[in-house]
């Protein structure tokens, strides 16, 4: 079927399902990389997952974020992956955790004005939602990256000069952390990082419980009060 005339590939209708389906790529082939020890496969997929978030964020074109705030998470991206893949300056590893932690909030809450205060609930806000899911697991692990950059050994399994050979575990346990599975195979172990811990684990459960349970319940509410 031929693509409507002027139509995008990606517009605020569909965003999100785009979105998704990167995360997913972007978790099995990080977890790939890390089996097979292929470093350059795992930079090649983060660099993928952040231009997709930022086709994601360049297509909210009908609310209103400022232009000069999408501007500033392109170039924060450049800057962030071009110091690393360009230059191969690991002394600038803090700054660029803060900035990976700041681009990430900055999507969350971007992502979260279109997805709760926008409208009516559809497929894509759904789905949003889920995203929003996705996206504080990686904000928590770059934080916890961050964490063991700053205050080193406040969490072991995530020790190491070079982050990014330890960005796989980080996931691993943010996420454990998110949905309080908690296996405890890794653990913090100094004060800071059992804070942003437990409060991961806090804002998981809450998050779930609220807003992605009333988001389905709304989208429920108008499917029956148009049959």
């Amino acid at each position: 079927m031929a693509r409507t005339p002027g139509k995008r590939l990606i517009s605020q209708q569909d965003n999100y399902v785009w979105l998704l389906l990167a995360l997913l790529i972007f978790f099995f082939l990080g977890s790939l990389a890390a089996q097979l020890d292929m470093e350059i496969l795992a930079r090649v997929t983060a660099v993928s997952l952040t231009a997709i978030i930022l086709v994601a964020v360049w297509s909210m074109e009908h609310y209103r974020f400022p232009f000069s705030l999408k501007v500033g998470l392109t170039l924060m991206f450049v800057m962030v992956e071009g110091g690393e893949l360009l230059f191969e300056n690991f002394h600038l590893g803090t700054v660029q955790l803060v900035s990976l932690v700041v681009f990430s909030l900055l999507t969350i809450i971007m992502a979260s004005r279109q997805v709760l205060l926008t409208g009516a609930v559809d497929s894509n806000k759904i789905v949003g939602a889920i995203c929003i899911y996705l996206l504080m697991g990686i904000a928590w692990a770059e934080a916890y990256l961050l964490v063991e950059r700053i205050f080193p050994g406040s969490i072991p399994a995530l020790s190491g000069e070079n982050w990014r050979h330890h960005v796989e575990d980080a996931l691993y346990f943010s996420y454990i952390t998110l949905t309080t599975l908690g296996y405890g195979d890794i653990s913090p172990v100094q004060p800071l990082a059992r804070y942003l811990a437990y409060i991961q684990a806090v804002v998981g459960q809450f998050y779930l419980a609220i807003v992605v349970a009333s988001l389905i319940g709304a989208r429920m509410s108008d499917d029956s009060r148009e049959t």
